[in-house]
Order: C-alpha cells, then sequence, then structure tokens
C-alpha cells in the first residue's frame, strides 16, 4: 500500500475548544450526547438524511428507516406510533426511543426483542450493523472483519458521504472487501448512483475528507476574519498583513480537492488548494493570523507601513521582522544578526541597527 490518509479534522479542531466553566459546562455534562452513525442492513448501506444516532452510548434507530429492515411495521395514529415485528409489538415511549432533529429514534435494542433480526454497533467504522438472514451475517460479518483491517482511522469513512481529491463531486464507502489474503478496496457509490471500486494498493495521493469533517471546517472558520502571512503564501495575491475573512471550505467541482475561499475586503474570492497531505485546520492557520497581528505589540505606524510593504527597515523589533519576512533563514546569536537570502540583519538592543546585503 502507497498512502492511504483520510483527513478526519474534527478531533483536532476541537482540541481547546471545551464547555465554559461553572454551571454551562455541568448543564452540558447532563445534556443527551447525540452521535449520529451509518445504518448497514444485511450488508447493504441505507443513504439516507436520516441516521441513526447514538444516544449516550446506546444506539437508535429512526423510524422513517424502520421500512427497510426485513418484518419491521409501523402503524401511526392518535395515541402514538406502535412497532411490530415478527416477535410482537411495542409503543413508542419515553423508555424505548427518543425524540432527534424532530423525528422519532426507537431503541436498538428494543427492535432486537420486537423482530428476528440481529447486529452489532461498530465503533471503529461509527456504523450499526443490522442483518435479518443468514446472508446478511455473513455479509455484515465479512464487511466487519475487513474494517478491522483497514490501517489508521480509515474505518470511519465507511458509510460516510466523503469527497476524495481527484473525483469531483460526493461519494459514500458503501463497502470493504477483500479481493484477497493482502488487497483490500473499496466500493464507492457517487451522487449519481454509479458504484465504483478503490483499490487501496494504488490508492495514492487521492485522499478521501468525510462531508462531516468539512462541515467541521465551516462551522468553525467560516466568517473569522483573518490576516494574510505572505511569507508563508506562495504567489500571494494579497497584500501583506491584508485584513479579509475566511468565506467557506468546498470541494472543487472540477476535481473534489478540498479548498478554501478566502474574501478579500474589495469583495474578491480567493481559492487555495489545500494539498492532501496537509491538515486543514494546521494549513490555514500557518497561512494567516486569527488575531490583528498589529495587537502583538505596540506598532508605530512607521513600521507598520514598512510591513505591509514587506520591508524591513532599521528599528523593527524581532517580531515586527517576523511579521514582514518571516522566519530567517539562519541566524547567529554570538554577533546578533539573522539571514535572509543575501540579506544579513544586525541587531543591537534588540532592534534592527544595520542592514547589509551581499
Amino acid at each position: 500500500m502507497k498512502r492511504i490518509v483520510i483527513l478526519l479534522t474534527a478531533l483536532l479542531l476541537v482540541i481547546g475548544l471545551g464547555y465554559p466553566a461553572g454551571t454551562e459546562q455541568a448543564a452540558a455534562a447532563a445534556a443527551p450526547s447525540y452521535k449520529e452513525i451509518s445504518t448497514f442492513v444485511n450488508g447493504k448501506l441505507i443513504i439516507s438524511s436520516s441516521k441513526s444516532v447514538l444516544v449516550n452510548g446506546s444506539s437508535y434507530v429512526p423510524v422513517k428507516l424502520l421500512n427497510q429492515i426485513p418484518d419491521i411495521t409501523i402503524a401511526s395514529a392518535a395515541s402514538g406510533v406502535t412497532i411490530t415485528g415478527t416477535k410482537g409489538s411495542a409503543k413508542l415511549n419515553k423508555d424505548n426511543s427518543v425524540l432527534y432533529n424532530n423525528s422519532n429514534y426507537v431503541a436498538f435494542k428494543t427492535l432486537l426483542k420486537l423482530g428476528a433480526i440481529d447486529g452489532k454497533y461498530a465503533s471503529s467504522a461509527v456504523s450499526l450493523f443490522i442483518w435479518s438472514t443468514e446472508e446478511g451475517k455473513t455479509k455484515s460479518n465479512s464487511m466487519l472483519y475487513a474494517i478491522s483491517k483497514l490501517p489508521g482511522t480509515m474505518g470511519l469513512a465507511v458509510g460516510k458521504k466523503a469527497y476524495m481529491y481527484g473525483h469531483p463531486g460526493s461519494h459514500w464507502v458503501t463497502d470493504v472487501q477483500y479481493i484477497d489474503d493482502a488487497t483490500l478496496t473499496l466500493i464507492m457509490q457517487n451522487e449519481a448512483g454509479i458504484v465504483w471500486t478503490l483499490d487501496l494498493a494504488s490508492y495514492e495521493n487521492h485522499t478521501l475528507y468525510p462531508a462531516q469533517n468539512l462541515q467541521a471546517l465551516k462551522d468553525i472558520f467560516n466568517g473569522h476574519p483573518v490576516w494574510a502571512i505572505n511569507s508563508e503564501i506562495a504567489n500571494s495575491p494579497f497584500k501583506n498583513m491584508e485584513k479579509a475573512s475566511v468565506k467557506d471550505f468546498r470541494s472543487n467541482p472540477n476535481n473534489g480537492n478540498l479548498e478554501i475561499i478566502i474574501r478579500r475586503a474589495n469583495g474578491q474570492d480567493v481559492n487555495i488548494n489545500i494539498a492532501p497531505s496537509d491538515n486543514p485546520a494546521e494549513y490555514i492557520t500557518g497561512l494567516f493570523y486569527f488575531d490583528n497581528p498589529r495587537n502583538i505589540s505596540t506598532i508605530s505606524d512607521k513600521v507598520w507601513a514598512a510591513i505591509r510593504e514587506e520591508q524591513v527597515i532599521v528599528g523593527m523589533k524581532p517580531e515586527e521582522v517576523l511579521l514582514s519576512w518571516g522566519e530567517p533563514d539562519s541566524f547567529n546569536n554570538d554577533l546578533a544578526y539573522v539571514v535572509y537570502g543575501n540579506v544579513y540583519l544586525y541587531f543591537i538592543n534588540n532592534k534592527v541597527n544595520y542592514i547589509y546585503k551581499m
């Protein structure tokens, strides 16, 4: 396997973004925890806007999906919703159901008591597997075994809507299969319903990024003001330290690549490609300041004007030089100078005293 990568940024993004202290934190801890999960029935992914959910660690299935589970029927009446299977019936109540996004969800353990079905929740794929036949059980267990052999956190993409470098549009990972004892493949289905196979043995630089993680980037960064660090942006269209804002993250409709769209003050949009090898959150915070850099210290108008023009002038402090030119190529602490290409900056009393060009 040459290279297998999935951008799973959500966990990285929430580091340091905990609940406020005090009563709000206590209330958050006491509230139910909801997590959407994928649903497979007899080894087939149910592609639907309604997802099963984990509620405080227990699986719940949306009533809207029950008609896709064999031998389960639903009856709605003024008195409530009744679910019937081959083993019996049950009316939805507070003990066997939850309300999520204004929809009814029934506990999976309740369905197991009512119908001739079985199944399990697979945490490595964040998916609920349900089967009603021996064939469905065999298919499900085969998938679960293949998923367990996926490297790293790739299993988290199974059953999820995802985007992919080099492949326009959205796709779902509907299956994981062994072709032989060593070859793993992902079965993909695109938004047009076309099924295709991704051979992991030749999978290189075609990174998947799940839709939920793309949304996490949007939720955290969209609308945030930023200041361009031109020393970090190749062929930058921005003025150094120019104030702009994060407009959006998107999958490029032509090639599927992940992009960030920056809106300049003049209304111009600049699309920046994020390479498959880059963590999106780390990448954007490396290209832009998210707090006004002029606030890091008292910067005079003269020095700030030089920084905006990517110039270094006598009297600049080291942090001001950094704003203008970025990190130096090298430095000499004993002689108190730093080197940028063929330019040597000599410091006295922590300020640029002399600029020498080779």
